[in-house]
């Protein structure tokens, strides 16, 4: 890292950390004020996507689902949509061939996520005259990672209770030990529901 990016990252934690910290009492709530909304659109969309694994499955297209993936995008971080996309694996994980997905926005989350990246980028530019765009970009990807850290905690909460409404479906097309993992894309994530692999 440059002695430029570090001076970012530092003038920029030092800007948007009280103001995350500062929010998250106002996200709880609003969370808790909407959570029967959130919590249906969630299970609507889980409804959608084993409904198209089971026909998947009727066609001897797909296995038994052993794991679902739940993953930020990077091309949703770069056009601010912040949309996540849920993935359905059988055994063969990554290699399995025939996707089969759907994707969900957690705007309880998001709206605060994108007037913290507004803020930011107008900010930002009084304090570090001539930021290049990578250079905020770089910023807002690390930025992220506390948005992230809050909904791997949500899903570990709330997922196992939105399974068991979708329980009929769910069972029809999923392993009894599946796995949920939430992280990156096609790349690394921590378990949040299952088993935890050492």
């Amino acid at each position: 890292m440059t002695e430029r990016q570090q001076q970012i990252m530092e003038i920029g934690k030092g800007m948007m950390e009280p103001i995350f910290m500062g929010q998250l009492p106002e996200l709880m709530k609003n969370y808790k004020d909407e959570e029967t909304d959130i919590l249906a659109g969630l299970e609507e969309r889980l409804g959608e996507v084993f409904q198209k694994a089971q026909q998947m499955q009727n066609a001897d297209r797909k296995g038994k689902i052993c794991t679902m993936g739940i993953s930020c995008l990077q091309s949703s971080v770069l056009t601010e949509n912040y949309e996540l996309r849920i993935d359905l694996y059988d055994k063969e994980f990554y290699l399995d061939s025939a996707e089969c997905c759907t994707y969900w926005k957690p705007e309880f989350v998001t709206g605060y996520l994108l007037q913290d990246v507004e803020y930011f980028k107008k900010e930002i530019r009084f304090k570090i005259p001539q930021i290049k765009t990578y250079e905020l970009q770089q910023f807002i990807d690390g930025y992220l990672l506390n948005y992230m850290y809050l909904l791997a905690q949500f899903f570990q909460q709330i997922l196992p209770q939105v399974l068991d409404k979708t329980k009929t479906l769910f069972q029809e097309v999923a392993e009894e030990n599946m796995t949920v993992i939430f992280g990156e894309y096609m790349g690394k994530g921590i378990v949040v529901v299952g088993e935890r692999e050492e």
